[in-house]
């Protein structure tokens, strides 16, 4: 007859809800995380494997494996903190049925010693004969009501009791699925590990083939800088020149166009489209130790993004082709003004546009090299907004 017994039980099965909800939550974004890294491996893979044919060492492949391991190490760790989470649910699932039997039996109890108590008092069993017996009306009126409560409360208590078996038999099949979850995840998490230790082995081999050579690519490599680091001066003399043009005084109806044009833009970010298809980002932006050459420091303006032989490069946003230009040390490039941003697409073996030209969202503007050096097969790619430049990763969809 107590109210504070249901109470409890509603208060522990919202708590339940919620608790799940929120697991349930931690578990998406994990899945989602792990669709995210395997996405890239895939790519990954599919550029090793083409990498493979050149029977080349080459820098580009060990940074594509650099970045494979990278994404192998996030769905370990994401399936990791699954079977954490799943693992604590599973715990939690238990002490929660164990509460939930503790309750169904003191309801039970409350049955049971109603029934006795009801019996003892006439109130079962011959329900008329104690009416009946009755002194006067009065009496028998009151008697009428006990019986209606007596029934009503045991009929209630009896509701209870089947829905709180049912909510047990309910959450004993939950927790069967959940197992059976975490059963399957630990068997991903050792099969990512398996392949993990593997690529590993792959990218040690990678960096003895390339230790053979070491003299040689050092040479390369510091040629190359000093190459890139006059290249990047250069190109920051354009940017600043475009930015300067850009501020001439201009009517109403232009600024009025930029603006709108910089709202698009902006509007995008986190939304667009790599330049490349089926590119892998192997060199970040900013400031970072080489990936292969740990003794050097790289500032990288941009990102550089790996992709296959001859890969088409497209415009990430509609805007109007502001320079065509042969860098030393960046090859082939192309500006693209959108507003008052810029992108830059640099290392290009061949160019489709021309200054002036108005580029749509994905239009093509060139392609990468067809050569025999794999690591000539990437983009290197910048944004701008007016002489600041900004990490384009952060506008590239997942």
């Amino acid at each position: 007859m107590k109210t504070t017994s249901r109470t409890a039980l509603l208060l522990s099965l919202w708590l339940l809800a919620g608790t799940l909800l929120a697991h349930g939550q931690s578990i998406e974004e994990l899945n989602g995380r792990i669709q995210k890294a395997e996405k890239e491996i895939a790519k990954n893979e599919k550029l090793l494997k083409e990498l493979s044919a050149s029977k080349k060492s080459n820098q580009t492949e060990v940074k594509l494996l650099q970045v494979k391991i990278d994404n192998r190490q996030k769905v370990v760790s994401s399936l990791d903190k699954q079977m954490g989470l799943i693992s604590k649910q599973i715990e939690s699932k238990n002490g929660d049925i164990k509460s939930l039997r503790t309750q169904l039996a003191t309801l039970e109890e409350e049955y049971a010693e109603m029934t006795r108590v009801a019996y003892k008092n006439h109130l079962l069993g011959t329900p008329l004969h104690f009416i009946f017996s009755s002194e006067d009306i009065s009496t028998a009126t009151r008697r009428v009501a006990l019986l209606s409560r007596y029934n009503k409360a045991l009929r209630t208590r009896g509701e209870e009791m089947k829905q709180m078996s049912q909510t047990i038999e309910n959450e004993v099949t939950n927790l069967s699925t959940q197992q059976a979850e975490l059963d399957k995840t630990k068997g991903e998490h050792q099969a990512a590990l398996k392949s993990l230790g593997k690529e590993k082995t792959e990218l040690s081999e990678a960096g003895k083939r390339l230790a053979a050579n070491e003299k040689k690519i050092s040479k390369e490599l510091k040629k190359r800088r000093e190459e890139k680091k006059k290249a990047q001066q250069t190109l920051q003399k354009i940017i600043d020149e475009e930015t300067r043009k850009a501020k001439r005084k201009m009517t109403d109806e232009e600024r009025r166009a930029i603006t709108a044009l910089n709202g698009r833009f902006d509007q995008n970010k986190g939304k667009m489209l790599m330049p490349v298809n089926g590119g892998v980002i192997i060199e970040r932006f900013g400031k970072h130790k080489h990936p292969t050459q740990k003794h050097i420091t790289v500032v990288n303006k941009g990102v550089n993004i790996a992709a296959s032989k001859g890969s088409d490069v497209f415009a990430v946003f509609e805007g109007e082709v502001a320079r065509v230009m042969f860098i030393s040390g960046l090859n082939h490039c192309v500006m693209l003004r959108h507003g008052d941003y810029f992108t830059i697409y640099s290392n290009l073996a061949s160019v489709t546009v021309k200054a002036g030209d108005h580029v749509a969202t994905n239009g093509k503007i060139g392609a990468l090299s067809s050569g025999d050096n794999p690591d000539d097969y990437q983009l290197h790619f910048e944004l701008w907004f007016h002489t600041v430049n900004q990490d384009p990763e952060l506008w590239f969809a997942d």
